[in-house]
């Protein structure tokens, strides 16, 4: 059996690397796209190449040479990480590019029964004609596969199933099938609590407890809440994987403030061991202390902090008609900057700082931080997104937060309300990583192309009155109003309640 050898080059891999192959020296293996195929005279190695066929997202076929899992499409793609380009040569002279990585779960049929299994680090080639499972990769990670005159058979845990069939030439054709992030989601959001509104409503606000939902209810704090009464729902399995034991803080003696920005809390959390697709690593809070009424911004470096608080005097004090008379935050050097301080020295602000390694003195932007952090990580957690949309999740847990009931405050109001005088509206809120169809404008497509895109839903553009989209086939940010949220079935596009 012979085999055509693929070669692999790497392109600017400092900041993000694919997974490497371990083998006896500091270089990448050679990377093969070689599908397994049989003639008369016996079975042998055939490379793929992108002149084959007609390019098919759906179709995955069993490769004996590769050393990656490799798909052209992000659709089934969860916890994906773009990373620099990376070139891969096929045995046919073509050159394709892999340019991100993601898991994949899979359904298949074992003797127990149907099952399903995670793909890891699977490649993003978006050129690529055919999906390729790679039978070294699964021989490291699950166990040993086996060929036979029928097909292939993978073995795990005492278990022996087939993981594919002889096609037409000899082709060995995955009789495993990939489940959509969303189809996952929808398991999760069905079933006893998936089916009532109460839980649907804890979905679209951020995770919030029985309690705060309750309150929101009975005490009409927002307009647009479709339910007179919170049912019990059982375990959310966004809270069960992404919130904490809760630490409790000191309480905080100072009296509470009577006017709206006379104290502002701040923080900076970070740096996150991810960044965001823009680059991000940090985020500050500012929090008023009347209203408790939160803005978050998305930091590169801690050094941007004193532009970011400028930013936030000029419009809290234009939105609310006051002045900020007081900046508390802890010693942090970045609170200490000679630019920060001498535009509060302009402005007649005065900063506070807690004594040094007293985070409990400044715990009320500390547990803003915490509560933001542990809403983001929930809604990535039920979303199956990676850690570089922690800042989009941020800000739309920063979003929500803004418009449920706080205990800091009287608990008939939101800090939305109590800031702007007005109530929340809540009717249109959207559970957070869920998939829509966003108009494509008209200038920007031809006649015959596709009306809209299916995007993913990444939270509110608040000043615009509008949602933030991430498109699933490109990746890029898109603000739209004109959309229409979908749950993807498995064979036909319709509409599922969850996600209205």
């Amino acid at each position: 059996m012979a085999e055509c050898p693929s070669r692999i080059q790497k392109k600017n891999t400092e900041r993000h690397r694919p997974q490497r192959a371990q083998d006896s020296g500091d270089r990448y293996r050679s990377q093969r796209a070689n599908v397994a195929q049989e003639e008369d005279s016996g079975d042998y190695l055939f490379s793929i190449g992108e002149t084959t066929s007609a390019k098919s997202s759906d179709i995955w076929l069993v490769d004996s040479g590769a050393t990656q899992h490799m798909t052209c499409s992000k659709k089934f793609m969860r916890n994906y990480k773009g990373f620099d380009a990376v070139d891969v040569h096929l045995a046919d002279d073509g050159i394709v590019q892999a340019i991100g990585s993601g898991d994949i779960v899979m359904s298949m049929k074992t003797p127990q029964g149907m099952k399903k299994g995670v793909l890891t680090n699977v490649w993003h080639i978006p050129k690529l004609s055919r999906n390729l499972f790679s039978v070294g990769r699964f021989t490291k990670d699950v166990g040993p596969v086996t060929f036979t005159k029928d097909g292939c058979y993978g073995e795990a845990k005492g278990t022996k199933w087939k993981i594919g069939a002889r096609e037409g030439k000899g082709l060995f054709k995955l009789q495993m099938t990939p489940v959509a992030p969303e189809q996952a989601n929808a398991a999760k959001s069905s079933g006893c609590q998936g089916g009532t509104k109460s839980y649907l409503w804890h979905l679209r606000l951020g995770h919030i407890g029985h309690d705060g939902l309750n309150c929101i209810v009975t005490k009409n704090i927002g307009i647009g809440i479709d339910i007179s009464s919170v049912k019990k729902w059982d375990v959310c399995e966004g809270c069960a994987l992404g919130k904490q034991t809760r630490v409790r803080f000191q309480s905080n003696t100072t009296a509470r403030t009577s006017k709206l920005l006379e104290v502002i809390h701040s923080d900076v959390c970070g740096p996150m061991s991810m960044a965001t697709f823009s680059g991000k690593r940090y985020f500050v809070t500012f929090i008023d202390d009347k209203s408790r009424y939160c803005v978050v911004y998305l930091l590169k470096s801690k050094s941007e902090l004193a532009a970011k608080f400028m930013e936030y005097a000029a419009m809290a004090e234009t939105q609310t008609g006051k002045r900020v008379k007081y900046l508390q935050s802890d010693n942090g050097g970045e609170y200490k900057s000679d630019k920060l301080a001498r535009f509060c020295a302009e402005r007649g602000i005065q900063q506070r700082f807690t004594p040094p390694y007293t985070p409990q003195l400044n715990g009320v932007a500390e547990r803003m931080n915490r509560t933001l952090v542990e809403c983001a990580r929930c809604m990535m957690e039920h979303a199956g997104l990676g850690k570089s949309y922690w800042g989009e999740a941020v800000m739309t847990a920063m979003f929500l937060r803004n418009r449920c009931p706080t205990r800091a405050i009287h608990q008939d109001k939101s800090p939305y309300q109590v800031w702007t005088m007005k109530k929340p509206i809540l009717a249109n809120l959207k559970v957070f990583g869920c998939h829509a169809y966003v108009q494509v404008p008209q200038d920007k497509r031809a006649k015959f192309d596709s009306k809209s895109s299916l995007c993913r839903f990444l939270g509110y553009a608040e000043h615009q009155k509008s949602y933030r989209f991430e498109e699933v086939s490109t990746g890029a940010i898109k603000i739209s109003r004109v959309m229409n949220f979908r749950l993807l079935g498995p064979s036909a596009k319709r509409k599922v309640n969850i996600y209205l």
